[in-house]
């Protein structure tokens, strides 16, 4: 927490969250790491054995569970400390310097801001957005698919007939499907801006719910839908295996390039040429005589030099490869068990490589306030409901599972395993009940707060409430004092009611409260 306090002293809320959902993770990892480790070896050594398979995802399952409940106590905790626990309402929040439309007024504050209609905003989602990403994901489900046939064929030919034309031909088709699912990445990627710019959304928080949710079913199928095609179309767990360590440890190393090492060469060279540029320029004004203090031109040449710097893009990013290196540890766990081993040296690389990007690489990004790691919250909670189909599907279709159960038939096998899924979905919601998000001195604390609120809230009252009144009786008293310096002249109708007298003061007062 020391370190999140430090980070979010610098940088705001916002990476100071994603930093701390990172350490908390990591931390998370290690039992899953230890009993992947073990269940790896004894798989290894003694092909293991399918009650400890089964208690290994259903472990998994369930520490997914325990893991977003204790994550949810600990960022409710800092947002506590941080004094944002409490989300401001909607309509106080300033809207986008985007969002467009015709100049209405605030309902809550009565300043003056742009209006757009939601059904409006209902009817592009609803008719253009949804088709649109629709069809796109479609796409890349035919362009996955025309991969896998054209991969099983020529493998198949080259069984046939192993020639070194085909031996070298059978590779093609994934590389042919790389540079084409990049391409379609890039392409997807803008396309999904721009509808959800289209979409004309008044708060950040809503526009960046939307674009991410685009771009991670895209993602999910890009990276999921090989391994479900093994997993459950082949029925290879063995390919499984082979498939899912490559595709994660690949994954895991190739992000480093683009996401640290090319950024850092690409700073360094930049540094490099406009120092040489500003030490000529300082040559020429030497030249002429000109004298400059040294402390300013160093003040200088280093705002020149983070000026140009590549602008921090955010934690999409960082929170995707967060998402798909989950999946791959947790969604096919009894395939692979030692998933987590990789994931957890990965993210202590990944902690240091990040804070080294943001301070070195990158320019400061402006605070943002947050309390959450906002939609992806949702989307680790239902990858996790997602691994609890997936794996007791891998147990189901394993042979170990047919030849330990050689009496049962086909339909008394998947009766056991929807009943065991809906008891495991029943225990990750019964985990989610009795585990409460906010702590409980979090909670006594908020609770005081609301009650010294409530108190200063009444005290305000009462003193208004007293200056009202003696006001009013000031007032009486002036207008008794008129009556009786002319007792002769009639009084108004008002002041002839007055009390005249202590006791109809006391009087007075009471008929006010």
């Amino acid at each position: 927490m020391f370190f999140s306090d430090r980070i979010r002293a610098y940088f705001g809320e916002h990476i100071s969250i994603y930093f701390a959902f990172l350490g908390y993770y990591t931390e998370m990892l290690v039992p899953a790491t230890i009993l992947g480790f073990s269940m790896f070896f004894l798989q290894w050594f003694s092909a293991g054995s399918l009650q400890s398979t089964a208690a290994f995802a259903i472990f998994n399952v369930l520490w997914a569970t325990f893991f977003f409940e204790r994550w949810k106590r600990y960022c409710n905790r800092l947002s506590y400390k941080w004094g944002v626990l409490n989300k401001t309402n909607q309509e106080l929040e300033l809207p986008r310097a985007q969002f467009k439309g015709s100049m209405g007024k605030n309902p809550v504050t009565g300043q003056p801001e742009p209006v757009y209609s939601v059904v409006q905003r209902n009817i592009w989602i609803g008719l253009v957005s949804a088709p649109v990403v629709t069809l796109c994901l479609f796409l890349t489900l035919y362009i996955l698919g025309t991969y896998l046939h054209t991969q099983l064929r020529l493998s198949e030919e080259y069984l046939k007939n192993p020639t070194i034309m085909l031996f070298f031909g059978k590779f093609a088709p994934s590389a042919v499907y790389t540079i084409c699912i990049n391409i379609f990445r890039s392409v997807y990627k803008y396309i999904a801006t721009w509808l959800t710019d289209k979409e004309n959304h008044r708060l950040q928080t809503s526009y960046e719910f939307h674009l991410i949710w685009k771009l991670l079913l895209f993602n999910f199928i890009n990276s999921f839908s090989s391994l479900f095609y093994i997993a459950f179309w082949l029925q290879d767990l063995d390919l499984l295996r082979s498939h899912l360590a490559a595709q994660l440890i690949t994954n895991q190393i190739l992000d480093q390039f683009p996401e640290t090492l090319m950024p850092y060469a690409k700073v360094q060279y930049e540094k490099w040429r406009l120092k040489r540029e500003l030490r000529n320029e300082q040559k020429k004004r030497t030249a002429r005589g000109e004298n400059v203090d040294p402390n300013f031109e160093a003040l200088r040449d280093q705002a020149t030099i983070e000026s140009e710097l590549p602008e921090y893009l955010g934690t999409f990013d960082d929170y995707l490869e967060l998402f798909l290196q989950f999946g791959y540890c947790f969604l096919f766990s009894s395939a692979f068990p030692i998933a987590a081993l990789f994931a957890l040296i990965n993210n202590v690389i990944e902690i240091r490589g990040d804070g080294f990007k943001l301070c070195n690489i990158m320019q400061r990004p402006f605070a943002r306030p947050a309390n959450s790691i906002g939609p992806w919250q949702l989307a680790f909670e239902l990858m996790g409901f997602a691994a609890v189909t997936t794996n007791l599907a891998l147990i189901y279709v394993s042979p170990p599972v047919h030849e330990y159960f050689s009496h049962a038939s086909d339909g008394q096998l998947i009766m056991a395993f929807v009943v065991i899924e809906h008891l495991l979905i029943f225990a990750k919601l019964g985990m989610t009940v009795l585990i409460p998000t906010v702590p409980r001195d979090v909670a006594i604390a908020m609770a005081k707060t609301e009650y010294d609120m409530k108190l200063a809230v009444k005290e305000r009252r009462a003193q208004e409430s007293r200056k009202e009144i003696e006001a009013q009786i000031q007032a009486k008293r002036w207008s008794r004092r008129a009556v009786r310096g002319d007792p002769r002249q009639g009084a108004s109708p008002s002041t002839r009611s007055l009390p005249t007298s202590p006791q109809d003061d006391v009087t007075f007062v009471r008929s006010i409260n």
